[in-house]
């Protein structure tokens, strides 16, 4: 006995099932190409699905006046908490140093918020003795900003958008002037 199977259109029904697959499976392609590369050293990057707004936590700036986190509204903002008895911040500060050299590009904020409890009197001259120099540090003493934006411990660096809302985090120390990182940062620039 032979069987011919034709679909309503004439199509035999195989032909129409692989148009239906494709159709559908398409579409999906698609979707995955709008996620944030996450390869390599950026693996333990973890995207924030929706982006959730950072919280009105003050900490203190550079300069030692109080400063939040909505006040670089309109710039890509990367924050890394570190302290300086934190073997894996230590690790990782150069490679964000490295970063900020690689990547000049005026809509990036790069932030690192020590939360070391002497704040600048103690961060500023480690800083300093471990060649860091593209970069300041600002202080979050009492751990306030990092509890608000539950970290869950350090190094924990997170990315906010233009609009303030946490896009993604990754905890643990990263190497961040990786192509990797450069990409995933390149990313959210040309997201906007």
């Amino acid at each position: 006995m032979r069987f011919n199977f034709v679909s309503i259109t004439g199509l035999p029904i195989l032909a129409a099932v692989i148009v239906l697959l494709v159709a559908t499976v398409a579409p999906r392609a698609e979707a995955a190409s709008s996620d944030p590369p996450i390869a390599g050293t950026m693996v333990k990057f973890v995207a924030t699905d929706p982006p959730v707004p950072v919280p009105d936590t003050p900490f203190i700036s550079a300069d030692g006046q109080t400063i939040k986190l909505s006040n670089f509204k309109g710039r890509l903002v990367m924050v890394n908490f570190w302290a300086t008895w934190c073997g894996p911040c230590i690790r990782e500060l150069p490679s964000i140093d490295n970063l900020r050299r690689a990547v000049s590009d005026p809509r990036l904020e790069i932030i690192l918020v020590s939360i070391d409890r002497g704040g600048a009197k103690i961060h500023r001259p480690f800083l300093a003795q471990l060649g860091i120099t593209a970069l300041t540090s600002t202080s979050d003493p009492r751990a306030s900003l990092l509890q608000a934006l539950k970290g869950p411990g350090i190094p924990i660096t997170l990315l906010i958008s233009p609009q303030s809302q946490v896009l993604g985090r990754l905890i643990g120390d990263a190497e961040w002037d990786s192509p990797e990182a450069r990409a995933l940062i390149q990313y959210y620039l040309d997201a906007g």
